[in-house]
């Protein structure tokens, strides 16, 4: 875990923010404290201001849209650091769950001094238990981050997600998405990966994403295939075979289905529909 601010990275990495779209190993909450601009994550654009808050996951593709007089303050775990936190809390390992959101100046003050506490213990000398305690306060980060995005959402569906069976089905299931994402898009297969029938998998994604199994597995798809029209040259044929499609046009289809636009003119930033 490192706690740091925009300024001090800029000051300390060579990479030009402003124009390179990049992916991080780690996670990013990133609080911006002064300042304005755009930031882009999964070829999504953000409007920041002060109070903007952004959680950036590993893999994501993440990009300073504009030059930005932006400064922010920046906290950097990995995936295995934070405590084990209830199922409701899938918010760590799920990059379809909101990434961006205003905070209210009541919400930004409660933050504001969550992110004090870290940050004094993070620079404090250990004496045994800096570890525990940074875990123990980012848990209390991160479910502030959970309850303001419940808040703002209205979704009480979330709020009252169980934590349960269906729970514990459903990240499972979003852990094996990540794993076998690229080599099945059939619910048949999730399914019998994780001992249940399909009936069962889709009864738990409704009641703790509001989605169907299928439509949490073509999302998955689809983020990646947009990170990589982004984030590389590789040829659309090449991205297809590595997302598990027999043939170009397939992948076409289905990209189109899913982002309005063939994959090509995604990749130039065209925006507009076929």
């Amino acid at each position: 875990m490192a706690v740091t601010s925009l300024s001090e990275v800029r000051a300390t990495v060579s990479m030009d923010f402003t124009t390179t779209p990049h992916r991080l190993a780690y996670h990013q909450i990133m609080l911006i404290g002064s300042g304005s601009g755009h930031f882009t994550i999964d070829s999504t654009r953000y409007s920041c201001r002060v109070g903007s808050l952004l959680w950036i996951r590993p893999n994501q593709v993440i990009q300073f849209a504009s030059v930005t007089n932006m400064d922010a303050r920046l906290v950097m775990f990995t995936e295995t650091f934070p405590l084990r936190l209830r199922a409701q809390m899938g918010m760590l390992d799920d990059s379809l769950r909101p990434c961006h959101w205003q905070l209210r100046d009541d919400e930004l003050a409660r933050f504001q001094r969550v992110l004090a506490l870290i940050q004094e213990e993070f620079e404090r000398p250990d004496q045994g238990l800096g570890e525990d305690i940074l875990k123990h306060l980012l848990a209390v980060a991160l479910m502030h981050i959970d309850q303001m995005c419940r808040s703002q959402h209205n979704d009480h569906r979330e709020a009252d997600t169980p934590s349960g069976e269906n729970g514990e089905l459903f990240l499972r299931f979003r852990r094996e998405l990540e794993s076998s994402y690229r080599a099945t898009r059939l619910v048949e297969d999730y399914a019998a990966a994780l001992n249940c029938t399909p009936r069962t998998l889709s009864r738990a994604c409704r009641i703790v994403a509001g989605s169907s199994t299928k439509d949490l597995i073509d999302a998955r798809v689809a983020l990646e295939a947009k990170r990589l029209l982004v984030h590389t040259d590789l040829p659309v044929g090449t991205i297809a075979r590595q997302l598990g499609f027999t043939e170009v046009t397939n992948f076409g289809k289905f990209f189109v289905r899913r982002v309005n636009v063939p994959p090509g003119a995604f990749r130039r930033g065209d925006d507009s529909p076929n």
